[in-house]
Formats: structure tokens, sequence, C-alpha cells
């Protein structure tokens, strides 16, 4: 956040109103639009899985640990991973940062990539033929991280 805040004055104080006015509005409507999507779909995704979402990956299957598949889980496999992503690039777009843009879509990317095969290998173990039955269905939701 602080890199955004510095790259957004910076341009700002070095170069003004940079962003052309035909650009502006589009960037910002744009990027308020995916980042209300974002927050709305990770929101979903902790409403929907209930006690299952935590913010720390399991590896260990508690009994009252179900495979959620339904609502927003079939639609992708990660909704909390993809809202947290959607919002937090598109918060670049607001700010109308093209190197920040760039560096939050890498770093959250590689974030997730080190994330969910992790994750999926655990919940391979947890729920069996079950969650590959449900990773044949429905995609990852991000491209290039899942290995199945």
């Amino acid at each position: 956040m602080v890199a955004a805040l510095a790259e957004f004055w910076t341009e700002r104080s070095l170069l003004g109103e940079w962003v052309p006015l035909w650009l502006a509005a589009p960037l910002l409507c744009c990027g308020s639009g995916l980042a209300l999507g974002g927050w709305a779909l990770r929101a979903a995704a902790l409403f929907t899985a209930g006690s299952n979402f935590t913010h720390l990956v399991a590896d260990r299957k508690e009994a009252s640990h179900e495979l959620v598949t339904w609502g927003v889980y079939s639609w992708c496999r990660h909704p909390g991973y993809v809202g947290w992503f959607l919002w937090s690039v598109s918060t670049q777009l607001v700010l109308a940062n093209p190197v920040c843009l760039a560096a939050y879509t890498l770093v959250s990317w590689r974030f997730f990539q080190g994330r969910i095969p992790n994750e999926e290998d655990l919940l391979l173990d947890f729920f069996g033929d079950g969650y590959l039955d449900y990773a044949r269905r429905v995609p990852c939701g991000l491209p290039g991280i899942s290995e199945l």
C-alpha cells in the first residue's frame, strides 16, 4: 500500500494530471467495478464456506471440515483468492498506477502460485476422489496455478 501511494503521489507531483480524461474515467470505473466485484466474491466465499473458511491453511482434517462445492464455489475452486486478487490488482487501476499494477499482479499471482498447489494437495488428502471430481468440473479461478 505504501508503494501504491508513493507511486500515485510521485506521478501526480512530477507529471500532474498525466492520465488523459478519456482514459482516467474508464480506468476509474473499471477499477472500481472490479474492486467491488472482487470484494463481493471474497465476501460470498467467506459466507458460503462458513466455518470452513479460514485465513490459515489447515494441515489436518477436523471432523467439522466439509468440501464446499455450492454457491460461488461452483464457479471456481478458490473464490476467496480470486476475489482478493481482483480487489488487489484493481485498486491500482483506480489509482492509475502502471508500475504497481504490474507489481501487484505479479506478486499476488506468485503468492497464490505458492499457496494453492499446497492447499489442493491437502484437500486431496482430506477429501480424496470427492475433491478430484470437483477439481475436474470446476476451474481453479486463477490461470496457470493449479496442477489439477
